[in-house]
C-alpha cells in the first residue's frame, strides 16, 4: 500500500536506501529499547500537534517540532521492516499520520495568520482526496500521472510565514488547490476507464 507508483517508486529506492542505511544505528538502539513503529508513529504525531498549537512567537520551537515529526515519518517504516512488523495495517496508520501533518498544518495556518479559510478548507481536502485516490490506483495497477508532493515544502513556508508573521501560505493553498483538483480529475477518469475496459471483456 503505498502513494508512490512504480515508476515514482524506482526513483525513491536509492534515497530509501541511503536513507536506510543513515539511520541503521538509530533503528538498531530503538529495537534494543523495545521501542515499536506505533510508538514513534504516535511520538511525531504528538510532536505535529504541539507544532500546531504553539503561540505564533515560538515559531523556532515549531520548526524543530516538525522538522521531529518528519524524521519520525521517516523512521517508524525502516524500524517495522527491521522488527520484521511491516503490514498492511501499520502502513494504514502509517499513511494516515503522515498525512495528518497537511490538515492539521493548514489548520494551524488560519489559527495563527489567519490565512483565508476557504484555501485552506479546499487545500487540505484536496489534498487528501488525492493522497486516497493514488494509493487506490496504485493498489490496482492504475497508471495515473506523475505528481507534485508539496508536503514538505508546505511545511517550510509555513514556518517562513511564522517568522515572517506574514500569510504566505494562503497564496500556496490557492495554486495547489487547482491542481490537485485537476488531478482528482483525472484520477477519477482513469479509474473509471480502468473498470469500464474491464466490463467491456466480461
Amino acid at each position: 500500500m503505498d502513494y508512490f507508483n512504480e515508476k515514482e517508486r524506482i526513483s525513491q529506492r536509492s534515497f530509501s536506501k541511503w536513507r536506510d542505511k543513515t539511520l541503521n544505528p538509530l533503528i538498531n538502539m530503538l529495537i534494543g529499547m523495545e521501542i515499536t513503529p506505533n510508538h514513534i508513529t504516535i511520538l511525531g504525531v504528538i510532536f505535529l500537534m504541539v507544532a500546531c498549537i504553539l503561540p505564533i512567537d515560538f515559531y523556532i520551537i515549531t520548526a524543530i517540532c516538525l522538522l521531529l515529526y518528519c524524521i519520525a515519518d521517516g523512521i517508524d517504516g525502516p524500524l517495522a521492516r527491521c522488527m520484521g512488523k511491516a503490514h498492511q495495517g501499520g502502513a494504514i496508520i502509517d499513511i494516515c499520520a503522515d498525512q495528518a501533518g497537511v490538515v492539521l498544518v493548514a489548520a494551524a495556518c488560519v489559527y495563527h495568520m489567519g490565512a483565508n479559510g476557504a484555501f485552506a478548507i479546499l487545500f487540505s481536502s484536496s489534498y487528501m482526496a488525492f493522497i486516497s485516490l493514488a494509493i487506490y490506483a496504485n493498489s490496482h495497477n492504475i497508471a495515473l500521472w506523475g505528481c507534485v508532493r508539496i508536503k514538505y515544502f508546505f511545511y517550510f513556508i509555513y514556518i517562513i510565514s511564522l517568522y515572517m508573521d506574514y500569510d504566505l501560505i494562503s497564496y500556496l493553498m490557492a495554486v495547489f488547490s487547482c491542481y490537485y483538483i485537476i488531478y482528482i480529475a483525472h484520477s477519477l477518469h482513469r479509474i473509471y476507464y480502468h473498470y469500464e475496459k474491464l466490463d467491456a471483456r466480461n
